[in-house]
């Protein structure tokens, strides 16, 4: 049936009937809010002075600390040194530059000064504008009359003086502009527990001030610092304050008496008077003091002996307080009006629901359409009344069941589409399906299908209610989650095998720009995973991999294939590593390349492995052939050697019986011959030598006299060319552990070599440079050989150093053979480039420390350590 129609008069009285009551329920919310604004205003207003009163105090406590911590350390450091039992003029010179830095560093005291027992100043460092200044001996006063000198001396050691809060007097009248001060002093003993002066502080009391006033700025319009008498220290009116020094008589009191009297009675708390609201607290300069002191006790003076204290007073007038009420209108009546309209607005609502009867039909029509909906979605829906049983599915839930709908209807939800191991679990949730506070609207579990296998659904779940507003039952809508779930975990397998991978696992977008990478990656390299995503890749170069190769791997990825291959790369702490790498392309259902995928693994300790072996197989062969040559060297020597010396020793005799007038011209065969004799004589020195390479006898020597001693040995030859040798020891060079003999047979056929290759040159010369080097490896020493001679081309320079090559007319090309086969068993290195402007410069390279040496250091520390 139609709802009777509504006449005009009949919604005027329903909507009368329900707008004045509502107006009477917001008049009653609205006192109430302002009962309750006024209430939380006023203690915030109250929290707010006390905390800032609060911080305040301990501002200036804290200043007071710090001056106490400050004269403390000056004194202990004073007696540590000893500077009171040093020479006048020494302590003056000492004390004074350790106070001047000191002013300097803290900057807010006037003056710092020491005291001997006798009142007279010894050191005094005046302080201003920021700048440090040591008076002048003949400026220096004696206070031993000045009452803060008595009273500093009389106290015991650690015991702290203090002065009270006043202006600074300059030869008895007040220092303009107004300097407030306070003096802190501390006695200084000697090592004999002798009292030998005072540390004094002139502590600016303009600090201290801004301090407080920082510390409440919030309030600092009405916040004021009173001494004990009343006096303002710190007044928002600055012609009121230190009424005590400048002659006036302004203080709290005098307009406050009954304030002042409730204020001192207690240490701190709050009053409110008909002036307004005081909030207040004390301060104990001398307890604030004592607090700083490692023990406690009569441990501070101060010269009236009494103590004396601060009062931080604030004050909020009464005018502010009852300004409320004005305030809550000003802020609150938009929202008051809104509420106005809304009510009348609700109220209109309401007279026209109750007037029109049609939503009974809206909800029927809501609820036929609502199950339509559920037949045709795709998704699984079922609905359960109270006793768990099924009064409705949709034809998904049949689909995916394998149920009939007869099968299903009427069936008791638990028993039969519930496994067994979830059957409690499920019962208690359908238990409360009538508390709608507790019935969960989201759930998963496995469902039963008629196959006897189960599903996995996702279920969002909405409670079915009567006219009345009871729950009737529940509707459930589901998805079928199975398939998902599976693909979720295993993507949480293959992450996880990605995350704990023995292998570094890299992945970046299609520009190069890292997105991922593993735990392995920062244990590898030692960069963590957030300094490297969004990055390029190349950081990790060390610069050794050529352009090409990196074209090659481009090339082969973007070409849809794998590359394969060895990349040598720099560790965060700049330590080079191997790792062999597997590096491809990822791509999209459309075949687009997406991203790309490194796979490596650190191969530094195989490379070097391989490395030890090579060097091995070349050492066994190299040892072969010196085996070899020396079967053949020890031949020739056992063949020529005794020939050689019966010829000499005949040629000797021969020369010293002839007569050198007679007989010059034999004389001078003799001595060519027995010339040619030593010269052969070195040659089977020198392939014995190369042939029999015998053991370093390291020790701990100075490169300087080596060289030294190896320009001695090389002496005959530097005269014989008339060389100018220049040798130049840079500072800072450390001691060496090597071999000195070998070392000196090095250096005497390097500095040989330089001097013959003078040669041709009219100004002949050799540089001999020795300085120290950091490189990665360690400590080494560098010494580079030059000359000015006609230098070695290029293409020798590689060969020079290989057995039996040379480029003179003379000699068996085994000098520097022997000389890179020393240094190659000091793990040194030598080198050859061209001298500028003519010659050649030979360098050499030695390690400070043998690396057998510091293997073997490293073997015994770690034993050590086990």
């Amino acid at each position: 049936m139609h709802p009777p129609s509504v006449t005009r008069l009949g919604m005027l009285k329903g909507f009368t009937a329900i707008f004045i009551p509502m107006c009477l329920v917001l008049m009653i919310i609205g006192a109430m809010h302002y009962y309750t604004f006024y209430t939380t205003e006023r203690s915030s207003v109250e929290s707010r002075e006390l905390l800032n009163v609060d911080l305040a105090r301990r501002m200036i406590e804290k200043d007071i600390a710090d001056v106490v911590s400050d004269l403390l350390f000056l004194a202990e450091h004073i007696e540590r040194r000893g500077l009171p039992e040093a020479l006048p003029w020494a302590k003056e010179q000492r004390i004074s530059e350790e106070f001047k830095v000191f002013a300097k560093n803290k900057g807010f005291y006037d003056q710092i000064r020491y005291i001997d027992s006798t009142g007279m100043e010894v050191v005094r460092v005046n302080c201003s504008h920021g700048e440090s200044k040591v008076v002048s001996e003949s400026e220096l006063q004696n206070k031993g009359n000045r009452y803060y000198f008595q009273e500093a001396l009389l106290l015991g050691r650690g015991h702290i003086y203090l002065s009270p809060f006043d202006l600074n007097m300059e030869e008895g009248e007040i220092e303009y502009p107004l300097k407030p001060v306070i003096r802190f002093g501390t006695p200084v003993f000697d090592s004999q527990g002798g009292k030998r002066g005072i540390v004094l502080l002139n502590y600016l009391g303009d600090r201290l001030i801004q301090n407080f006033t920082r510390a409440a700025a919030n309030i600092a319009d009405h916040i004021e610092l009173v001494n004990d008498d009343g006096y303002w220290l710190s007044s928002p009116r600055q012609q009121d304050e230190w009424g005590f020094m400048l002659g006036h008589d302004a203080r709290f009191q005098t307009d406050n008496s009954y304030e002042w009297m409730k204020i001192t009675e207690k240490d701190q708390g709050r009053i409110q008077t008909d002036s307004g609201l005081y909030t207040f607290t004390t301060i104990r300069p001398l307890i604030a003091a004592m607090g700083t002191l490692p023990f406690h006790g009569d441990s501070v003076g101060s010269d009236d002996g009494t103590g004396y204290y601060w009062k931080i007073i604030s004050r909020v007038s009464s005018r502010e307080l009852s300004a409320t009420l004005s305030f809550f209108i000003q802020n609150h009546y938009a929202l008051y009006f809104a509420m106005f309209v809304l009510v009348a607005g609700v109220a209109w609502l309401l007279t026209y629901s109750q007037q029109h009867r049609r939503a009974v039909m809206a909800q029927r029509d809501y609820e036929q359409r609502f199950r339509y909906t559920l037949e045709h979605i795709e998704l699984a829906a079922v609905t359960i009344n109270l006793n768990g049983e099924v009064t409705f599915c949709n034809n998904y839930f049949l689909k995916i069941s394998g149920w009939d709908k007869n099968e299903v209807i009427g069936r008791n939800w638990l028993q039969q589409f519930v496994p067994d191991e979830l059957a409690d679990e499920i019962g208690e949730i359908i238990k409360q399906i009538g508390n709608p506070d507790r019935f969960p609207r989201r759930y998963e579990n496995k469902v039963k299908i008629k196959s006897g296998g189960r599903r996995l659904i996702a279920w969002n779940n909405t409670l079915s209610y009567d006219t009345d507003g009871n729950v009737i039952g529940v509707t459930g809508i589901g998805e079928d989650i199975t398939d998902k779930r599976k693909a979720e975990t295993d993507l949480l397998k293959l992450y996880q095998a990605v995350e704990q991978s023995p292998s570094v696992v890299i992945i970046t977008n299609d520009h190069g720009l890292i997105e991922y990478v593993n735990p392995k990656f920062t244990e590898v390299s030692g960069y963590e995973s957030q300094e490297v995503l969004g990055q390029n890749p190349r950081f990790l170069k060390s610069g050794e991999t050529s352009q090409k190769e990196y074209k090659s791997l481009w090339n082969t990825v973007l070409e849809g294939g794998e590359w394969r291959g060895e990349f040598h790369n720099r560790r965060k702490n700049g330590e080079l590593y191997w790792e062999g790498a597997v590096i491809s392309a990822i791509r999209n259902t459309a075949g687009k390349i997406t991203h790309f995928l490194a796979v490596k693994e650190d191969i530094t300790v195989r490379k070097r492995l391989e490395s030890e072996v090579e060097q091995q197989n070349r050492d066994l062969a190299r040892s072969e052939t010196l085996a070899a040559m020396g079967r053949m060297a020890s031949m020739i020597a056992h063949d020529l050697r005794n020939p050689l010396s019966s010829v000499k020793m005949t040629l000797q005799i021969l020369g010293k019986q002839l007569d050198m007038d007679v007989d010059a011209e034999v004389k001078g065969l003799c001595n060519a011959s027995l010339e040619q004799i030593r010269y052969m004589e070195e040659i089977l020195s020198d392939m014995l030598t190369y042939s029999r390479p015998d053991a370093l006898k390291l020790e701990w020597l100075t490169i300087d006299k080596i060289i030294d001693m190896s320009i001695s040995l090389s002496q005959r030859r530097i005269d014989e060319y008339k060389i100018k040798l220049i040798t130049n020891y840079h500072p800072g060079l450390p001691t060496l552990h090597a071999d000195a003999t070998k070392l000196r047979q090095v250096f005497s056929n390097l500095i040989s070599n330089a001097a013959q290759a003078t040669e041709s040159s009219s100004d002949p010369m050799v540089v001999i440079d020795v300085m120290l080097e950091l490189g990665m490896e360690g400590t080494a020493i560098r010494v580079e050989i030059s000359d000015n001679g006609c230098g070695v081309i290029e293409e020798e320079r590689d060969k020079i150093f290989e057995p039996f090559f040379t480029t003179w007319a003379k000699g068996t090309g085994l000098g520097l053979a022997i000389v890179k086969r020393i240094l190659d068993q000091h793990q040194a290195n030598i080198s050859v480039t061209q001298n500028i402007p003519s010659g050649s410069c030979v360098t050499v390279v030695i390690p400070v420390r043998h690396q057998i040496d510091m293997d073997n250091n490293a073997t015994i520390i770690q034993e050590m350590v086990s």
